[in-house]
């Protein structure tokens, strides 16, 4: 597999990405709203709630990431020389301070690793984002 196809694949991957960060933005603001309006909560339900806020705080910090290594991929795939471009790309990070400078070349297939690594992180989160706020809906539900 090539190198560009590597950079595909990443890019594809980001994009899914996308999907799961819009319904934690949904599920934050939807319990955002159900916070402050209503009935008031059970302490455990409501910091259930609250941790899944968190969660998705988090969870859209992570799709910020991916958003950015996503524009990475996709000009690295109208780049004519994919490591040439790299190279360049972590000498201007570097400058800039956005992060440690690279010691050696990273191949491109180790990048893609690291974005997938970064989409699972979020599906991590989305998962325990949903639990959480099962468990807070539920105990929202118990009479005090």
């Amino acid at each position: 597999m090539s190198d560009l196809d590597h950079i595909r694949i990443a890019v594809a991957i980001a994009r899914a990405g996308r999907w799961l960060g819009a319904a934690a933005i949904a599920i934050v603001a939807a319990l955002l709203a159900s916070l402050f309006m209503g009935r008031p909560l059970h302490t455990l339900a409501a910091l259930a709630l609250c941790l899944a806020i968190l969660a998705g705080a988090v969870l859209i910090y992570v799709m910020v990431r991916i958003e950015f290594d996503r524009t990475i991929f996709d000009a690295a795939l109208g780049a004519a020389d994919v490591n040439a471009y790299f190279a360049a790309f972590d000498q201007s990070r570097s400058q800039l301070g956005l992060g440690q400078p690279a010691r050696e070349m990273r191949p491109v297939a180790e990048r893609v690793q690291g974005l997938i690594r970064l989409v699972r992180k979020m599906g991590y989160l989305f998962a325990l984002q949903v639990i959480l706020v099962v468990v807070g809906v539920w105990m929202g539900r118990w009479p005090f």
